[in-house]
């Protein structure tokens, strides 16, 4: 991407880029190619992970699949209407938010129902939880991207102690008291499910990942645990509670911990220090496990082995550490890798390298391949 385009397609959330973001990304199709893809983003940070990497890689997609990309805020999509100069997109790719209420999802669903029944649909959805709650409302999309997938496709359709699987764990682990849910996902749906680029294609954490390695620098700090959200009620607050309380029982290291320091501090500390811990937050993606593989840090974090994502950053003992989800050996685990400087070393590499690989490489133009692939 043009050096001087980026900052603008990197932050449309920023009062100072968001009208320089539509002249330049939602401009009127040239009808140069034979595909046009149209992108319906949300534009906070976590949303927007999964598709600014559409236009860093703009000119990568452009030769792969003969397609032009224009993006168009979801907001403006749903109250105004989708302009008639982008109508003629021959792809379609709608965001929402989980929280939003029913009726935004379905009102995505109506926009997408404008379009010719030729034109491709697809939804990306950029949600904690790994479950896919709203996917039916998409009846129009073809494909459902997400960061996360089951291995086992029966836990989509499972009964849960609580509205996801994590609520079901924690729940059950500390005795609170839940409604039992099931989102009762079709086989059809199923079949819709692709894989969208974990977290490390937003433009902080790529510009890290490619940054030149620093190898082995100087490390002062035995673990980074700045956990956050542990005021949160329910089972998300006892989980961080509990993970915090383990972390405070450790003795004679050198950790760095609590909240309510600047980003600066933030990432100096982080990469100074050996380990990571990186318990799940609403869901099990965090983006904790991507700073910590971008600082060089080796990710402490509960067992991801039930998920597949792209690229695969959790492989035990490989790219990261994996604890018990009760946190029961997490000190026996961080004692063990901090004793071993040769295996902390081979982690990070590995996984930066990973990371690194699948960008440089334009991965996630494969990734999203079946989008313009019949």
């Amino acid at each position: 991407m043009n050096r001087m385009l980026r900052p603008i397609a990197a932050a449309p959330e920023r009062a100072i880029n968001s009208g320089l973001h539509k002249i330049i990304f939602s401009r009127n199709f040239s009808h140069g190619t034979v595909r046009r893809l149209l992108i319906l983003f949300e534009p906070n940070r976590i949303s927007y992970a999964s598709i600014f990497p559409f236009l860093e890689y703009e000119q990568d997609f452009r030769k792969q699949y003969d397609v032009e990309i224009r993006c168009l805020a979801i907001s403006e999509a749903l109250e105004e209407g989708v302009p008639d100069r982008l109508m003629s997109a021959t792809h379609v790719i709608g965001q929402t938010w989980l929280t939003d209420p029913r009726s935004r999802h379905e009102a995505l669903e109506r926009v997408f129902q404008k379009f010719p029944v030729s034109v491709k649909k697809a939804y990306i959805d950029s949600f904690a939880n790994a479950d896919i709650r709203w996917a039916e409302i998409f009846r129009s999309a073809s494909l459902y991207f997400k960061k996360s997938i089951f291995c086992d496709d029966s836990e989509f359709s499972r009964t849960t102690y609580g509205d996801t699987n994590l609520a079901d764990f924690y729940s059950k682990l500390y005795g609170l008291a839940e409604n039992e849910t099931n989102w009762r996902v079709s086989n059809s749906l199923l079949q819709k499910l692709r894989l969208a680029p974990n977290f490390l294609t937003a433009p902080d954490l790529s510009l890290a990942l490619l940054s030149p390695s620093l190898g082995r620098s100087k490390k002062d700090v035995d673990l980074h645990a700045r956990l956050g959200g542990t005021s949160a009620g329910g089972w998300y607050g006892a989980m961080r509670k509990h993970a915090e309380c383990i972390v405070d029982e450790l003795a004679g290291l050198h950790v760095v911990k609590g909240t309510g320091v600047s980003r600066r501090v933030f990432a100096d500390e982080l990469s100074r220090s050996k380990v990571c811990f990186s318990p799940f937050g609403y869901g099990e993606l965090c983006w904790r496990d991507i700073e910590a593989i971008a600082a060089g840090a080796v990710l402490i974090k509960p067992d991801m082995s039930h998920l597949r994502t792209e690229p695969d950053l959790y492989r035990d003992q490989e790219t990261y550490i994996a604890c018990r989800w009760d946190f029961a050996d997490f000190a026996d685990k961080l004692h063990e890798i901090l004793k071993d400087e040769e295996k902390r070393h081979r982690l990070t590499i590995n996984a930066k390298r990973i990371a690194r690989d699948y960008l440089a490489s334009s991965g996630p133009v494969a990734t999203y391949k079946d989008l313009f692939e019949v």
